[in-house]
C-alpha cells in the first residue's frame, strides 16, 4: 500500500511540475490582444526645425566727429583763423530680407552741433554758410529689391552705389551727408566669380506738367546709365570694367531741352600672388562736358602693394594721373578728367586740398603716393604721403608756373574695442608751393596748413527677428 501511495504522490507531483512549466511557457509566448495590432517602426532621427526664410533687422549707425581746421580744403592766409566744430550723423536702419524681396530703409540726420537749435521746434531753420534749411532729416536710402532668382535681382529706389575702389562711384561716407543715388539697378551675381550690373536714373526737380526742365540747387546729372562688370578670371587675375554715360542739361535757360552727354569707359586689371598685389586702372573720358565743350580726357592709376604674412603690415606705392588742359596750346578744349561721383578723400590726401578738377584749375594732376599701415590686435596706425604735381603747363599772367605744387603727410589712428565701436584720430599737414596758391586762387605758401580730427562711430544692432 505504501508503494502504491508513493507512486500516486510522485505522479501528482510530476503532473503539477509539468502543468506549471506549461503555464509559464504559455504566459511568455502567447500574444496578448494588443500584440496582434501591427506597430509601425519608430523614427529615431532628430528632425531639425525649418530654416528661417525671412529676417528683419534694426540698426543704428551714429558718428560724432570733432575737427580743428586750419587748412582743410583751403590754404590759409595770415588773416585767417582756425575753425573748431563738432558734427554728427545718425542713421536708423531697417533691413528686411526674404527669398522674394529685400527692403532697406535708412533715415538720416546730419548736422553740425548748433546748426539747428532744438528749442526752435520743427518750424525752426538751420543756417549754414550758404543756405537755410529746415531740420536736415531725410531718407539716405530707401529701396526695394525683388529677386527673380538667387542670382538676379532689381534694386529700385534711393541707394548707395560703390564700384571697384570707389574712385568713380562711391557712397563717399567721409562726407557728413554721404552720397546716394535715385536709381534702378539690375544686379546679376553668380556668387562664384562673375558679377555685372546695369544702373539707370533720370532726374527732375519736381512733378512737371510740361517740359523736362531740371533745376537742381547743386549741379547734377539729369540722366545716368552705367554698366559694371567684375570677373575673377582665375585665382590670380581679376578684371573690372565700368562704362558710364551721364547727361547734363544745358546751363543756357533757352536750351534746357539740350542734354550734353559725357562718356567714361575703362576698367582695372588686378594680379595677386602670395604677399604681393599689382593693379592698373585706366579710363577714357569723351563726349561733351556740362557746358557743351568738347571733352577728351584720360586717367590711369598703377599700384603695387605688399602685405605681410600675418597682415599686420601693409605698404602701398602708386600714382594717380589726371589729364588736364594745357593752357598754352588748348585753351578752348576740355582735357581735364573728372572722376565722376567717387571719393577723393582716400586718394588725394585727407585734407582734400585737391579734391575735384576745379581745385587744380583743370590743369590736371599727378599724385604719387606711398602708404604704410600697421595693425596690433584692436589698434591700427596708418601713414600716407602724397606729392602733388600739375600735369599740364599752367600759365598765370602770361608766365608758365612751376608744376610742383607741394607735399602732404597724413596720420590716422584707429582703436576698435569691439564690433560696435570704432574710435579714429587723424592728424594731417602739408607744405605747398607758390604755384599751388596760384592754381587754388587763395592762400599763402609760407604758412603750413594742418588739420586734426577725432571721430567715434557706433554701429550696434538694435534687434533682429527671423521668421
Amino acid at each position: 500500500m505504501k508503494k502504491i501511495r508513493n507512486r500516486k504522490l510522485t505522479s501528482i507531483l510530476f503532473f503539477l511540475i509539468v502543468s506549471i512549466d506549461a503555464l509559464k511557457a504559455q504566459t511568455i509566448t502567447t500574444p496578448s490582444p494588443l500584440d496582434t495590432i501591427k506597430k509601425s517602426p519608430v523614427d529615431t532621427t532628430i528632425k531639425k526645425p525649418a530654416a528661417p526664410q525671412s529676417s528683419l533687422t534694426f540698426g543704428l549707425d551714429m558718428r560724432v566727429r570733432t575737427e580743428w581746421r586750419h587748412g582743410y580744403k583751403s590754404i590759409p592766409t595770415p588773416d585767417t583763423t582756425g575753425a573748431f566744430e563738432i558734427n554728427q550723423r545718425t542713421r536708423f536702419n531697417v533691413d528686411y530680407k526674404s527669398k522674394t524681396v529685400d527692403v532697406f530703409l535708412s533715415l538720416q540726420d546730419a548736422r553740425v552741433w548748433g546748426q539747428q537749435d532744438p528749442r526752435e521746434g520743427q518750424t525752426g531753420t538751420a543756417t549754414t554758410n550758404n543756405s537755410s534749411t529746415v531740420f536736415p532729416i531725410y531718407f539716405f536710402e530707401a529701396y526695394a529689391e525683388p529677386h527673380f532668382s538667387d542670382k538676379l535681382s532689381l534694386r529700385i529706389g534711393r541707394q548707395r552705389i560703390s564700384y571697384d575702389n570707389q574712385r568713380l562711384f562711391s557712397e563717399n561716407n567721409w562726407r557728413l551727408p554721404g552720397n546716394s543715388f535715385d536709381a534702378a539697378r539690375l544686379i546679376y551675381n553668380n556668387k562664384i566669380n562673375f558679377a555685372t550690373e546695369f544702373v539707370f536714373s533720370y532726374q527732375q526737380s519736381g512733378e512737371n506738367i510740361f517740359t523736362t526742365k531740371y533745376q537742381p540747387l547743386v549741379p547734377n546729372y539729369k540722366s545716368l546709365l552705367v554698366h559694371y562688370l567684375n570677373w575673377k578670371l582665375n585665382d590670380r587675375f581679376t578684371l573690372t570694367t565700368i562704362n558710364a554715360a551721364d547727361g547734363y542739361q544745358s546751363s543756357d535757360p533757352a536750351k534746357y531741352t539740350t542734354t550734353y552727354e559725357r562718356f567714361t569707359s575703362g576698367g582695372r586689371l588686378e594680379y595677386s600672388t602670395y604677399n604681393w598685389y599689382f593693379t592698373i586702372a585706366a579710363y577714357d573720358q569723351y563726349g561733351k562736358d556740362s557746358t557743351g565743350k568738347k571733352l577728351r580726357a584720360y586717367y590711369f592709376q598703377p599700384e603695387i602693394k605688399y602685405t605681410s604674412g600675418t597682415g599686420s603690415f601693409v605698404a602701398r606705392l602708386g600714382m594717380e594721373y589726371f589729364s588736364g588742359q594745357d593752357s598754352t596750346t588748348h585753351p578752348t578744349k576740355n582735357k581735364s578728367f573728372t572722376p565722376l561721383y567717387g571719393t577723393a578723400h582716400s586718394f588725394m590726401g585727407y585734407m582734400d586740398i585737391f579734391d575735384v578738377p576745379g581745385d587744380f584749375n583743370n590743369a590736371g594732376m599727378i599724385n604719387p603716393y606711398l602708404h604704410f599701415q600697421w595693425k596690433w590686435n584692436k589698434v591700427m596706425l596708418a601713414m600716407q604721403n602724397h606729392v602733388f604735381i600739375s600735369q599740364s603747363q599752367f600759365v598765370y599772367k602770361g608766365n608758365p608756373i612751376d608744376k610742383y605744387l607741394g607735399f602732404e603727410n597724413d596720420w590716422k589712428f584707429n582703436y576698435t574695442p569691439n564690433k560696435v565701436i570704432d574710435w579714429e584720430i587723424g592728424v594731417s599737414w602739408a607744405k605747398l608751393s607758390k604755384a599751388a596758391t596760384i592754381i587754388k586762387k587763395a592762400g599763402d605758401d609760407k604758412l603750413t596748413p594742418y588739420w586734426i580730427y577725432s571721430s567715434i562711430r557706433f554701429t550696434p544692432t538694435l534687434g533682429k527677428i527671423t521668421f
